[in-house]
């Protein structure tokens, strides 16, 4: 059997059934992980492959999963054909806006050649608001859930969506290895031929400076990075990649419920995404606004 053929499997054998799932408080998102840990020890069992449970969870039931650069309104300002050139162009303004701003201290540069750099700067964009073409991802089912759940005036009301995606070994790439393991600094992020998931590290020593890779660490957060072949095909409709993935529609009085249960234990905006000042909100924006400018 192919990957196709494995993915279409794993929808049929293990994910459909769990469309049902229910998810009502903090305990089911609990509980949502626990059934997805199943079918990794499954498949393990039966000599299928070895997968890893992501989750990412969204405020709209009925969205698809986009990077940042294919949603609008940002999407209807540019040139869709120039995302690479587009994002590229963001992640150079972004690294001088703060090197300008708060000094070279506040990025993370202990990359690995020959393209860490570039990947680094790539992810602390991203989880600074900058338009990419990463999609977020959690290996965290908890935390994942607050991105669904956080009060919105505009979604306040609306059906959320948690999304449950399995990754299989292959396509789970490391910055270093000790084992023959593809390594995502090997590839150059401007130009992909292949899709995968990025394990980011993380370097306790002075994060509290680097708020940007600070975010990355708090929301247990991985990258998906698409190939340019289908970069614009949400994550959901992907060849292979959308028999890997299911998601489960949650009401929005389960979305005050979670969000109540979550603050409770320490979750919040504050400890996942680290709110800025004013001055570096606004920083943001004007490079989302500059990037379009090639």
């Amino acid at each position: 059997m192919n990957f196709n053929q494995i993915a279409r499997h794993i929808k049929e054998t293990y994910l459909k059934p769990l469309e049902k799932f229910e998810i009502n408080n903090l305990q089911d998102v609990r509980n949502f992980h626990e059934e997805l840990i199943k079918v990794r020890v499954d498949l393990i069992t039966k000599g299928g492959p070895q997968v890893m449970p992501h989750y990412r969870g969204e405020q709209n039931f009925g969205w698809d999963i986009l990077p940042g650069i294919f949603r609008p309104p940002f999407s209807t300002e540019i040139d869709l054909t120039k995302a690479r050139d587009i994002e590229k162009n963001g992640v150079d303004i972004f690294k001088r806006k703060v090197i300008e701003n708060y000094g070279d201290k506040h990025l993370f540069k202990h990359s690995k050649k020959p393209f860490g750099e570039d990947w680094d700067l790539l992810f602390q964009a991203q989880h600074a608001g900058i338009k990419t073409n990463l999609i977020d991802l959690s290996t965290s089912s908890v935390h994942s859930s607050f991105f669904m759940c956080e009060p919105s005036e505009k979604h306040e009301n609306s059906d959320g969506q948690f999304w449950g995606l399995l990754v299989p070994h292959e396509f789970i790439f490391n910055e270093t290895t000790d084992y023959d393991k593809l390594l995502y600094p090997n590839y150059n992020p401007f130009d992909l031929d292949s899709s995968f998931v990025c394990n980011v590290p993380t370097y306790i020593d002075d994060i509290d400076q680097r708020t940007y890779q600070f975010r990355l660490f708090r929301q247990h957060g991985r990258l998906f990075a698409s190939n340019n072949s289908d970069i614009d095909v949400p994550l959901n409709k992907k060849e292979f990649w959308k028999d890997m993935m299911f998601r489960v529609r949650v009401k929005p009085e389960a979305k005050k419920t979670i969000y109540k249960e979550l603050v409770e234990i320490g979750i919040d905006k504050e400890r996942l995404v680290l709110t800025e000042s004013e001055e570096a909100t606004k920083m943001i924006g004007e490079v989302n606004n500059e990037m379009k400018k090639l």
